[in-house]
C-alpha cells in the first residue's frame, strides 16, 4: 500500500545533522529539490499501487524512489555505490526526503529494481511531460519572431488562405519551432556473432539438463545421464572462434553441428517436462529456454535457406528483446539497443517514441504522429519542422503544406529567384537543428544513454526516461 507524505518541504535548517550546523542553500542538491515538483512525482508514483490503502506494509515515498534514480543516472553509480553514497551524504539524504542525517543504509540496493519497475518508461513520460510542458511553452510565442520568412512565404500564406476555405475546420495559429530526430541507445550485450550465440544456448541447454538430472535422476531405465557431447561440441567451438580468419563454409559447418547439439539437447527438455513439468526450472531458466527455442528456429531457417536476415532476430539470450539497428554511420553502421525519438521544443527534451523494433521515423505514419503529439501537447500546429533529410519525403513535404508547415531543407525542383536567402535560411535552420544533436551527444557523453546498463525491458525505458528528465532540468 501507499500513502502520501507531507507536502511541506523540510528547510535546510530544520534538517538535524549530528555535528551541528546546516546545510548550505546552494550546495546542487538543495537548488535541486527545491526546483522539482515533488506532487507531480508523488501523483504518477501513486497510480502504480492499488487503491486499497489500508493494508499491507507502507511503501517508501515517490520522493525517495525517484530522488534515489535521479542521483544514481546523474552521478553514475551502481546500485551498490548509491546506497553507500546515500548512507554517506547528508546533502543526498535531504535530497531523497530525509528529516535528519542516518547512517544507516536507506535501503537495500535490490530495491532499486523495484522503484525502476514502477517508474517504467510510461510513468517518467507523464513525469517529463507534466513538469516541463509549461516551461517549453511559456516562450513559444516569442521563439519564433522573425523567423521563417524567407523562400516560401508566398505559398505559406496561400496555404493558409485555403485552410480558412476549408469547411467544418478550424482555423489555428501556427506557432512555435519543432526539432526532431532519433537515436539507438545501445544495451549493455556482447557483439553479437551466430557461432558465439550458439555456444552459450548450447551450453544453458546444458545448464537445464544438469539440474533436471539432479533433481529427478534419469528417464530412461538403464539410469545413464543423457548424452550432450558438451565437451566436444566446446573443443570444436572453440578451435574456431580462436582463429583470425574463417571461412564460410566452416562457419555453416560448425552452425549445423551446435545447431544439432542444441536440437538433441532441447528434446532430452522436453521428455523431462512431459513427464515432471516445468515448475524445478528457476525463473531465469524458462526465460533462457523460450529464448533459444525461438534462436533455434531462425537460425535453423538462415542456415537452410542461405540468408543472413529473419524477423525478430535475437541478438542476446539474456535481453530477447533488443533488436539490430541499422545507423548507417561509420563508427557504427548497426547497433543493438532501443530506439528513442526525441523532440526538441524551447530547449526542452520529449519523448515522442521508444521501441527495440527498428522503425523509420522518416515515415509517413510516423512522421505525422510526432507532428500531432506537438498539437496535443500545445493546442497547435508547429510553425517550422527542424528535421533530417530523412524526415523530408513528398507525403511529409504534402503533410506540412496542408497544415502551413515550414519543413527545413531546400525545396524540390528548380531554385527560385530567391535561391541566396533561401540557401542562408536553410544554413542557418541547419545551425538550429543541432541542437537536437546535442542532446542526444549530451545524453550519451554525461549520463548513461551510450550503454543500457538495464538488463529487464522496463527497467531500461527508465533509465533512459530518467537521463532525458535529467537534462530537461540541466
Amino acid at each position: 500500500m501507499y500513502r502520501s507524505p507531507d507536502f511541506n518541504q523540510t528547510s535546510i535548517y530544520d534538517f538535524i545533522l549530528p555535528f551541528g550546523g546546516h546545510l548550505k542553500k546552494d550546495n546542487r542538491w538543495v537548488v535541486l529539490a527545491e526546483n522539482i515538483d515533488w506532487k507531480i512525482v508523488d501523483e504518477e508514483y501513486r497510480k502504480t499501487f492499488d487503491k486499497n490503502t489500508e493494508v499491507g506494509n507502507v511503501a517508501n515515498a515517490a520522493r525517495l524512489a525517484f530522488g534515489a534514480l535521479y542521483i544514481q543516472r546523474k552521478s553514475g553509480f551502481t546500485d551498490r555505490e548509491l546506497v553507500e553514497h546515500l548512507t554517506e551524504n547528508p546533502y543526498m539524504q535531504y535530497f531523497i526526503g530525509f528529516k535528519e542525517y542516518t547512517d544507516c543504509r536507506p535501503f537495500d540496493p535490490s530495491t532499486l529494481v523495484d522503484y525502476r519497475k514502477r517508474l517504467n518508461d510510461e510513468v517518467m513520460n507523464r513525469i517529463i511531460e507534466r513538469s516541463f510542458l509549461e516551461k517549453a511553452a511559456a516562450s513559444e510565442e516569442d521563439e519564433d519572431d522573425g523567423q521563417g520568412k524567407g523562400g516560401d512565404d508566398e505559398s505559406m500564406s496561400a496555404v493558409k488562405e485555403s485552410d480558412k476555405e476549408t469547411e467544418g475546420e478550424a482555423e489555428e495559429e501556427n506557432k512555435g519551432t519543432l526539432i526532431i530526430d532519433a537515436s539507438c541507445m545501445p544495451a549493455d550485450i556482447a557483439y553479437p556473432t551466430d557461432l558465439e550465440l550458439c555456444d552459450k544456448a548450447r551450453r544453458w541447454t546444458e545448464v537445464i539438463l544438469d539440474h533436471y538430472w539432479k533433481t529427478y535422476g534419469a528417464l530412461v531405465e538403464n539410469g545413464k545421464k543423457p548424452r550432450t557431447y558438451r565437451e566436444k561440441a566446446r573443443k570444436r567451438f572453440l578451435n574456431l572462434n580462436k582463429r583470425k580468419k574463417k571461412s564460410a563454409s566452416k562457419i555453416r559447418k560448425e552452425l549445423r553441428f551446435q545447431l544439432n547439439c542444441i536440437k538433441r539437447n532441447i528434446s532430452y527438455i522436453d521428455e523431462y517436462i512431459a513427464v515432471y513439468g516445468e515448475s524445478v526450472m528457476f525463473k531465469v531458466e524458462s526465460s533462457r529456454l523460450e529464448a533459444i527455442r525461438k534462436f533455434h528456429n531462425q537460425q535453423r531457417e538462415m542456415l537452410e535457406k542461405g540468408i543472413h536476415r529473419v524477423e525478430d532476430r535475437i541478438v542476446s539470450l539474456s535481453q530477447p528483446w533488443v533488436r539490430p539497428i541499422v545507423r548507417g554511420k561509420s563508427k557504427a553502421p548497426v547497433e543493438f539497443g532501443m530506439k528513442v525519438s526525441i523532440s526538441v521544443v524551447n530547449g526542452y527534451t520529449l519523448i515522442d517514441k521508444m521501441s527495440f523494433d527498428a522503425y523509420n521515423e522518416g515515415a509517413e505514419d510516423e512522421f505525422q504522429q510526432t507532428v500531432e503529439k506537438y498539437r496535443k501537447r500545445f493546442g497547435h500546429y508547429p510553425k517550422r519542422v527542424l528535421a533530417d533529410k530523412i524526415y523530408r519525403s513528398r507525403a511529409n513535404r504534402a503533410y506540412c503544406k496542408k497544415h502551413g508547415i515550414r519543413i527545413s531543407g531546400p525545396k524540390l525542383g528548380k531554385p527560385g529567384k530567391n535561391k541566396a536567402e533561401e540557401l542562408r535560411q536553410e544554413l542557418r535552420e541547419i545551425g538550429e537543428r543541432n541542437e537536437v544533436e546535442g542532446k542526444f551527444g549530451t545524453g550519451k557523453r554525461k549520463f548513461g544513454l551510450s550503454c543500457i546498463m538495464g538488463k529487464l525491458k522496463e527497467t531500461s525505458g527508465s533509465m533512459v526516461c530518467m537521463d532525458i528528465y535529467i537534462m530537461n532540468m540541466e
